[in-house]
């Protein structure tokens, strides 16, 4: 029967945290980047004009249909060939950061059609520009609809900052696993990888859900 040993994991918590910061640190700058690529994407994507709809397009489907880890080592590797040299977590939050937009890009689409067209045309009939419109009416009432699959992209931004590791970067994963092999105690070390990220990503679902409730639309009672 396996030994299972607390001690290895005990001992490692100080090691371990050091890759916690790291992917909270990758996470939550991803996170960010990614909301205001998202909300830029569907700007362009809804209202824009039709060469500004046709990059917003490209790009939401160019990144949607590949993988995210071919994503990450071609930016990883061509960057260096054009000049821009970045190191790994850089590399990492950007390409987190392009592939998380994408689809919060399609989430805001989401909520933005759910809104209904006659908003529209009272505030253009107002004198009210496109991009006010946007700010002032139509956004304000889709980001209380797509409270709870927003922050499902931002969970899965958490696990997706994973990937990261395969460049170098010395996150949480790169940690669970270097401590895995070099004790060879790889069920210790992935269970306790896997409650860490359960935590990181309970606790945004729990403030999503807080969020959710505060701002919900009467009616509505979707959650994360």
């Amino acid at each position: 029967m396996y030994n299972f040993d607390t001690s290895v994991i005990l001992e490692s918590i100080p090691f371990l945290i050091e890759g916690i910061k790291i992917t909270l640190f990758i996470s939550v700058i991803s996170s960010i980047c990614a909301f205001l690529i998202g909300l830029i994407t569907v700007f362009f994507r809804t209202m824009g004009s039709k060469p500004l709809k046709f990059i917003a397009v490209s790009y939401v489907e160019i990144i949607r249909n590949t993988p995210l880890l071919i994503q990450l080592y071609f930016i990883y590797k061509s960057l260096p060939a054009i000049g821009l040299m970045l190191p790994p977590i850089g590399c990492g939050i950007l390409a987190l950061s392009l592939y998380t937009g994408a689809f919060i890009s399609e989430v805001l689409r989401a909520g933005i059609n759910s809104v209904a067209s006659e908003q529209y045309q009272a505030s253009i009939s107002l004198g009210l520009s496109k991009f006010q419109t946007f700010r002032l009416v139509i956004f304000p009432q889709a980001i209380r609809i797509i409270i709870p699959p927003l922050g499902s992209q931002f969970i899965n931004a958490i696990k997706n900052s994973s990937l990261v590791s395969f460049i170098s970067v010395t996150d949480l994963f790169y940690r669970v696993y270097k401590g895995a092999v070099d004790d060879f105690r790889f069920f210790e070390f992935f269970i306790t990888g896997a409650l860490i990220y359960m935590m990181l990503t309970g606790t945004v679902a729990l403030l999503t859900n807080i969020f959710e409730n505060q701002f919900k639309i009467q009616g509505r009672s979707v959650k994360a």
